[in-house]
C-alpha cells in the first residue's frame, strides 16, 4: 500500500518576484501544494506594520518564505541570478521592459539557469500594439469582453464583482509552471522556457463559445441580465424572509419538476410554456410566476421543497452566508490560520483537493525578510561579510 507523501510538490523552488495579485497568486497555488516559495520582498516593508497586518497577505503569501531583495538596484541583478540558479521558475509581473532594463529578464536570468521557466504575466503581453499600455484587472475584463456582457440589457455594462483578471492569470501561471516542469523532465528538455500571460488572454480563454458563435453565425452575445437562452427559466428570486435564491429549469423534466414543486402541474402545457422557444418568448411572464411563488415563501420550507421535487436551486450567498453553509463546513472549503501578525485569520483552503499529498497550510504568512539567513546564508551560502554590505546598502 504506497504512503501518502507530506509534499505533493516537494522539490519544486519557485521564485515569487511577482506584485499585488497575480503573480503572487501563481506561487500560491504552488506553495498550498508543497513547492518552496521564496518570496522576494522590497527591504522597506521589514519594519512596515500595515505590510504585516494587511489580512489579504495571510492568504496570499501563507506557505512562502520570504526574503528582502530590491530588484530596481543594479546590485540585486547578481543576486538573483545565485538565487534562479537553484530554482525551477521564477514569476514576475512588471511592465513590460522592466526587468529588461534592471538586467534580470529572461536572457539575463537564463545564464544563471539554463533550464529556468521565466512566467511573465502583464496586461496585454510582451509583444503588440498594447505592450506598453498600462493595464489592471479591470481593464483586462473589458478588452477580454467579460465585462461587455455583463450586466442588464438597458443599462451600461457591469464589472462582475472578483478579480478574474488577476486570479485566472494567476491559475494559467500555475498550470504553465506544471507543463514545463513535466515538458522539461519527461521531454529531456534543456531549453529555457518563457511563458507570456496577459490579463486580457485569461479572460477571453474563458469565453466559452463566443468566438465560435461569432465566427460561423455572425452572433454578438450581448448583455442580458440574468436572462440566458440556453437555461429558462433561470433567475434569481427573492425569498420572503429576504433572500435570493438561484432557481434553474434546464430542460423538460426539470421544469415539469419545478411546476409540481410549485403545485401548477399542468403549466407546461400551456401554449406558452410548452416548449424551450415559447419559454424564452414567455420568458418574463415565466419568471413573474416563479417569483410570485417564490416571494411567499421563507428561503428554508422553499429549499426543502425544491430538494423533495429535484429542482436546481442555490442561495446566493454573501461572504457571511457561506462562512454560515453547512456544506462549505463539511468540505472544509474554509481554513483557520493562526497568523502572527493579524491573529486568527480564514481563508480559502487550498483547491483542489487530491486524495492524498492534498495541499495545506503549512505556515503563516512570513515576516518580510524572515528567511534571508536561510536563504542567502544557507541555499546561497553567502558569506556574513556579502550579507551585512547588502544588507546595510539597502540591497536586501
Amino acid at each position: 500500500m504506497s504512503q501518502p507523501h507530506d509534499r505533493l510538490l516537494a522539490g519544486l523552488r519557485i521564485i515569487d518576484a511577482g506584485q499585488v495579485l497575480a503573480g503572487p497568486f501563481v506561487s500560491s497555488l504552488l506553495a498550498d501544494m508543497g513547492a518552496e516559495v521564496i518570496r522576494i520582498e522590497m527591504p522597506s516593508l521589514k519594519g512596515d506594520v500595515a505590510a504585516h497586518t494587511n489580512s489579504s497577505r495571510a492568504g496570499e503569501q501563507r506557505n512562502k518564505k520570504s526574503v528582502t531583495l530590491d530588484l530596481h538596484r543594479p546590485e540585486a541583478a547578481p543576486v538573483l541570478k545565485r538565487l534562479v540558479a537553484a530554482a525551477d521558475a521564477i514569476v514576475e509581473n512588471f511592465s513590460p521592459g522592466t526587468v529588461e532594463r534592471w538586467g534580470i529578464g529572461p536572457d539575463d536570468l537564463n545564464e544563471a539557469n539554463p533550464h529556468l521557466i521565466y512566467v511573465r504575466i502583464s496586461g496585454f503581453g510582451q509583444t503588440g500594439p498594447y505592450r506598453d499600455r498600462t493595464s489592471y484587472d479591470r481593464i483586462g475584463q473589458a478588452i477580454g469582453g467579460l465585462i461587455y456582457v455583463t450586466g442588464e440589457a438597458d443599462q451600461p455594462p457591469v464589472h462582475p464583482g472578483y478579480m478574474l483578471g488577476d486570479y485566472v492569470s494567476g491559475t494559467f501561471g500555475a498550470l504553465a509552471i506544471l507543463a514545463a516542469v513535466y515538458h522539461r523532465d519527461n521531454a529531456n528538455c534543456d531549453e529555457p522556457q518563457v511563458v507570456d500571460l496577459s490579463l486580457y488572454e485569461s479572460i477571453f480563454r474563458y469565453s466559452g463559445p463566443m468566438a465560435a458563435e461569432y465566427s460561423r453565425e455572425g452572433i454578438i452575445r450581448e448583455r442580458r441580465g440574468n436572462v440566458r437562452s440556453w437555461s429558462i427559466p433561470g433567475e434569481q428570486f427573492l425569498t420572503r424572509d429576504g433572500h435570493w435564491v438561484l432557481v434553474l429549469a434546464l430542460n423538460p423534466q426539470i421544469f415539469q419538476r419545478l411546476c409540481d414543486a410549485m403545485g401548477l402541474p399542468d403549466l407546461p402545457q400551456d401554449p406558452k410554456f410548452c416548449d424551450h422557444e415559447s419559454r424564452l418568448a414567455n420568458e418574463a411572464e415565466l419568471h413573474q410566476v416563479i417569483r410570485e411563488w417564490v416571494n411567499a415563501q421563507d428561503a428554508k420550507p422553499l429549499y426543502a421543497v425544491l430538494d423533495a421535487f429535484r429542482v436546481p436551486y442555490g442561495p446566493v450567498n454573501s461572504i457571511a452566508d457561506i462562512f454560515a453553509d453547512p456544506h462549505f463546513a463539511a468540505r472544509e472549503d474554509l481554513v483557520s490560520i493562526d497568523d502572527p501578525h493579524v491573529g486568527p485569520v480564514i481563508t480559502p483552503a487550498p483547491y483542489p483537493r487530491l486524495s492524498h499529498a492534498a495541499g495545506r497550510v503549512y505556515n503563516p504568512a512570513p515576516s518580510v525578510g524572515e528567511h534571508n539567513d536561510e536563504i542567502y546564508r544557507g541555499l546561497l551560502g553567502m558569506t556574513h561579510g556579502e550579507i551585512e554590505t547588502l544588507g546595510r546598502d539597502g540591497v536586501i
